[in-house]
């Protein structure tokens, strides 16, 4: 492994692209936080300020430096396509936040780039490389457990949406319940066939978000027969709470059923546990980890660990339960 530190460029620097960016900056042995780009300058020069890199005013001047290797694409999802397509086409690698695009079109046409410019492409699903999820997948992988048949899967989000009812499902899928689209693929080993969602306004304030869907129950069966069902809700005040469990014949796997400190504590008033917050509290680790793949991957040139395949499927699956919320039946995953 050579001492060369890999120069990265965090396009985005919101709540997500900012802990890239600290992570570039303090916690990844090989990676060099060189520059930040935010439509936002304000929030750019801040951030750059305080983790000692430079900010550039246009995505353009990013991708011109030559010290930047590595580009992540954090911004809002409606850029991800144009920006990583930029990036790409520079030759440069990219680690994409999830959801990669917003449609099979633009997915395909990311995937070309990222072949186009010889580059890496990876898609952020970072639950891959929490300990826990991949702990999970090794034993499940062993085959120990037997063939896996059946994934469950709770998200729940403290903040419920402020967005129009036009627009709640969609943003639901694309945002949250893509991660479990991900994963159960990842643990069944197998494509989505269809998606049947149904999803409600269920919320202590429904006013406050214009009657927008903040639960979601979806039905997923996959190609060769095996299942999973995955709850999205947004609104859970007692914390983020996400978890899973991965069904097998001879044996279940279940990931983030116990509480942040796995500490209960008992009194005549009743049991209290310490949750997470949020969502940089429960991953943490895992982005640390992703992070530090990918800029080792860039050294090595190995194939990423998520691929714009991977991205390409949670996407498609994503667009089958919207079409299934309007709809109200089974929609097809397109291939």
């Amino acid at each position: 492994m050579t001492s060369e530190r890999i120069g990265v460029g965090v396009v985005g620097v919101g709540i997500m692209g900012r802990r890239h960016a600290e992570n570039a900056a303090h916690s990844i042995p090989g990676a060099r936080l060189a520059a930040v780009f935010d439509a936002d300058r304000a929030v750019a020069a801040s951030v750059a300020g305080e983790l000692d890199a430079t900010t550039c005013a246009t995505l353009d001047e990013l991708l011109r430096r030559e010290d930047v290797r590595v580009v992540v694409v954090a911004s809002p999802s409606r850029f991800h396509a144009d920006q990583a397509v930029a990036a790409l086409l520079r030759g440069k690698d990219v680690l994409l936040e999830k959801p990669m695009a917003l449609s099979l079109a633009e997915c395909d046409r990311i995937i070309a780039a990222a072949e186009r410019g010889a580059a890496r492409l990876q898609i952020g699903f970072m639950r891959r490389y929490d300990p826990a999820y991949a702990e999970a997948k090794g034993l499940v992988a062993s085959g120990a457990l037997g063939e896996p048949l059946l994934f469950r899967a709770v998200h729940r989000d403290r903040e419920a949406t402020h967005l129009p009812a036009s627009s709640g499902v969609t943003e639901m899928m694309f945002e949250s319940t893509i991660h479990d689209f991900d994963l159960s693929r990842f643990f069944l080993g197998d494509e989505i066939a269809d998606v049947t969602t149904t999803a409600s306004v269920l919320c202590h304030t429904r006013d406050a978000h214009g009657h927008a869907p903040n639960a979601a129950l979806n039905a997923v069966r996959f190609a060769r027969g095996a299942v999973a069902d995955i709850e999205t809700y947004w609104g859970a005040l007692y914390g983020y709470d996400v978890r899973s469990e991965v069904v097998c014949a001879a044996g279940t796997a279940m990931i983030g059923q116990q509480p942040r400190s796995g500490l209960a504590v008992y009194t005549p008033s009743g049991a209290k546990s310490d949750l997470f917050p949020g969502f940089l509290e429960r991953f943490g680790d895992a982005y640390r980890a992703e992070l530090a793949d990918f800029v080792d991957g860039a050294l090595e040139r190995r194939p990423p660990a998520v691929t714009g395949g991977d991205g390409r499927a949670a996407v498609a699956a994503a667009l089958a339960g919207v079409a299934s919320f309007e709809s109200g039946r089974a929609e097809p995953v397109a291939g």
